[in-house]
Order: structure tokens, then sequence, then C-alpha cells
């Protein structure tokens, strides 16, 4: 198949292209600057060159920033496009620029899909579209309800847009959880979610090997919390699987069933770095933190919401669909989360040979 690709240059846009090209598809990778695909295309995507086309674009553009002539030599030539192009911004200044790409980044996606006549459109959402709710479903949810963010927000007015397309294109929408590293490998090419966190507490096991004592070191956390960590090959079997095995108007939740509760990751965190100091507590008040708990604390303010409360995400079209491709629900054991961790924190996460 001829698949396009926005978001190419992402993390997860990067583990998407290798799993298709190892397929033998052929893909348009749509960058903004095609020199940030350089290191891709010199190591991991060496030996696919003439499986790979890079269009340099623009996703907040018409026609994404294609000339006409380039847009008229796609026309009918692509089966598929995933869309996974997005501002990953939970800051409140960055709104305009943020529903800018997420938004209409999203409808010039589904003109151009209708300008090059390709009739399938995977849309790359996010679980927490959810907003502030405790419990989620692999249904549309509805605009009137509250976001965490600005990134939420328009990450759920975005899979609206799809919806509303699916009598034109045959769209579907995949809603991964928290992103995480190669269950496998550990590899992960991210600063973010959890990786901000054990970046956080790297720096706190610093501090207290400089001071060489025993002085407990506090983190202030619900230690009942589960996080939905979702290892980022599982993601990419799943977005892989729904070129075959999805429908129109598929909506399908790329969650962990069985998500690690906080207590659990600091357990893993503490036996890797030999950081018995380390304590989680639940947040009664910060007024007894010491400043160097509450600049933990406060450096974490963006991911607090994601810290006080568990999602439950049902993921019954998921299995289903899976099921159909002869794949199995994701089983993320405390050997794997581990693997994951340490290869972040010891800086060993192996490379695939």
């Amino acid at each position: 198949m001829k698949i396009l690709i926005t978001g190419a240059n992402g993390f997860l846009g990067k583990k998407l292209s290798l799993r298709l090209l190892d397929q033998g598809h052929e893909l348009y990778l749509l960058v903004r600057n095609r020199n940030r695909l350089n290191a891709f295309m010199d190591k991991e995507g060496e030996g696919y060159s003439r499986q790979i086309h890079i269009l340099e674009g623009d996703v907040t553009e018409k026609n994404l920033g294609l000339n006409m002539e380039l847009v008229k030599s796609l026309t009918g030539e692509i089966d598929a496009i995933y869309h996974g192009a997005a501002l990953l911004s939970f800051d409140e200044k960055d709104r305009d620029r943020t529903y800018q790409v997420n938004v209409e980044g999203t409808k010039n996606v589904l003109e151009f899909s209708l300008e090059i006549s390709c009739c399938k459109v995977f849309y790359i959402s996010t679980a927490y579209t959810v907003g502030q709710e405790t419990s989620g479903s692999e249904t549309l949810y509805s605009m009137d309800r509250s976001f965490v963010n600005p990134y939420e927000a328009s990450k759920c007015e975005a899979e609206h847009l799809v919806y509303g397309y699916s009598n034109k294109l045959e769209t579907v929408i995949l809603r991964p959880g928290i992103i995480i590293g190669d269950s496998k490998t550990g590899e992960a090419d991210t600063n973010f979610g959890l990786y901000g966190f054990l970046k956080g507490v790297k720096i706190l096991k610093k501090r207290a090997d400089r001071r060489q004592g025993d002085k407990k070191c506090r983190i202030f956390l619900d230690p009942e919390v589960a996080q939905n960590f979702v290892p980022v090959d599982y993601v990419i079997e799943v977005l892989e699987a729904a070129l075959f095995h999805s429908r129109n108007r598929d909506i399908f939740n790329i969650t962990n069933p069985n998500p690690p509760r906080q207590s659990e990751i600091l357990s893993i965190v503490k036996e890797i770095l030999d950081f018995p100091q380390l304590q989680m507590h639940s947040l009664s008040s910060s007024d007894d933190m010491s400043n160097e708990e509450k600049a933990f604390y406060d450096s974490m303010s963006i991911f607090h919401s994601y810290f006080q409360r568990t999602i439950d995400f049902p993921t019954g079209h998921t299995e289903r669909m899976l099921t159909s491709a002869g794949l199995p629900l994701l089983n993320m054991d405390r050997e794997v989360l581990k693997r994951i961790i340490e290869g972040f924190l010891t800086d060993k996460a192996r490379v695939p040979s």
C-alpha cells in the first residue's frame, strides 16, 4: 500500500514508519523540514530509501503546503493517511497555536484526503480527550465537558471534525494512553510524560547522594492512583492492525487494561537507582514541604491532574479488532515496566540488532 504519514518526525511517527516499511509499504512522509529526517534516513531508515518519499509541507496550510503539481501527482495514488502531527503542549499560553495545529491542521488533512481521492484516514488522537472524567468509552466524547488543558480540548474537537467527515471518507480514531518506551528494548526517544518525572527523580537522587545522609526524600503523590502507560511497540501494533481490521467510524482506546499504580512505579525507581530514602506521600497540604520537595512538586505541575486520579478506559473495541488480527491485548507486567524505566534511568536501553 501507499501510505502518507503526518508527524513522521515524532517518536511515534518514526516507529510507525519503520513498522510499515518493514511490511513492504511505500511511504510518503510529510515533514516541515526534510533535514530533520536526515538522522532517521541515515540510521533506522537506511535500506528503505526506495520505499520512502519525503514531502516538505505543513498541516496548517491548505493542501498541506504542497504545490499543485505535487498534489496532482498524488491524486489517486495514496491508499491511506495516518494523521499524527500535533502540538503537544499543555501550556495555556500556547492555546491558539495548539488549536491551529491540532484542529485546523486536522481539517486541512481531511480536505487534502478528499482533494487527492484518498478514502481512508486514521486519526491518532489521545485517550485523554475524556477530559476531567474518570471513566472513558470507545465512543465520541461530548465537547460539553471540562478539560485539563488546551491540548485535550483541541484533540477532542479534532475528533469531532474527523467523525464529521465519515460520510465522505472512511475515518478511524485511535486513542493512545501515555506512550512509553519499547517493551522489549526499553528504547524511548522522548522526554515527555513518564520521562519528565524520571528526570526529576534522578536530580533528587544526585542531591541526596551529595548530602551523604539518610534523610528521607518525599514526593507527594497518591500511591493508589494508576497511570495508563502503554509501550510504543504495542501502540504501533494497534495502529498497523487498524489498517486492515477497522471499519468506518471505529474508535479504539490504545490503553492499558491493567495500568501500574504509582506505588509500583516508585518501587521500581527506588530499586534501579538504589534510592531507599525516596518515599511517596499523599498530599494533604504543601505547607510542610521542604524547599526541595516543593520545587519538585511544582516542576510536575502540568501533570498534577493525571497524578491525582485513575481513569478507566474500556478496550472492548480494541480487543475485538486485535483478535481479528490475531494479536493479543496488552499485558504489561512488572518486568516489562522495569525494563522500560531502567532503560531511561541507566541509559542502557537495548538497541535492536
